[in-house]
């Protein structure tokens, strides 16, 4: 097979190099850190904001990486009892479940990163019947360095929302088998091997 480019292997894996550069970047932070403040005793005041921030967007970006790659963890005990059928109508089930689930928890991020964009969402509303300036859009910021705070968590739709993504995908194709799956090569279906049952 046709060796793929490293601009085509980084958009393919942007939810992995997103959650590796993320957290190098807060391990380097948190142990530069350290040396400011316990040999230089002068600690850098912002790196608890962007380490947090950071972690955040390792979590949830890391979360649609073991997504993808079938990693996340899953309770299999009753499920490996059942064979036949009666499994593969359960593990329909638990599939129609997980897309549910991961659609509302994208649908609630959504309107939670919506919130955090706005102090006062509405410019213009109604007064006594009649539509008037009511007040000023604020964007809420961060305390140390004063950045919006959307740009920490628009991570979470954003990790929910690729998960999503990928679990359609995989119900499309493993239980429907609507999408024709090309042949890999063996490095990656080693990579593609686990799962939740």
């Amino acid at each position: 097979m046709k060796k793929k480019s490293l601009a085509v292997r980084i958009l393919t894996n942007l939810d992995a190099v997103i959650c590796g550069a993320t957290l190098t970047v807060c391990v380097v932070l948190v142990n530069l850190n350290v040396v400011f403040r316990y040999f230089l005793n002068s600690p850098i005041k912002w790196t608890d904001e962007v380490v947090t921030s950071l972690f955040i967007w390792t979590v949830f970006m890391g979360s649609a990486y073991a997504h993808r790659r079938h990693a996340h963890l899953g309770v299999d005990i009753v499920v490996n009892l059942i064979h036949g059928r009666k499994r593969q109508v359960i593990e329909f089930i638990m599939d129609i479940i997980q897309i549910l689930i991961l659609a509302l928890l994208t649908y609630i991020s959504a309107q939670y990163v919506c919130n955090l964009i706005w102090k006062r969402g509405i410019i213009f509303g109604t007064v006594d019947g009649v539509w008037q300036y009511i007040g000023k859009i604020k964007l809420t910021m961060t305390d140390t360095l004063r950045i919006p705070k959307w740009y920490t968590g628009i991570a979470v739709p954003l990790g929910f929302g690729l998960s999503f993504i990928y679990a359609v995908y995989f119900f499309l194709r493993d239980r429907l088998h609507l999408i024709r799956v090309r042949p890999q090569e063996p490095a990656e279906a080693e990579t593609e091997q686990g799962g939740a049952y």
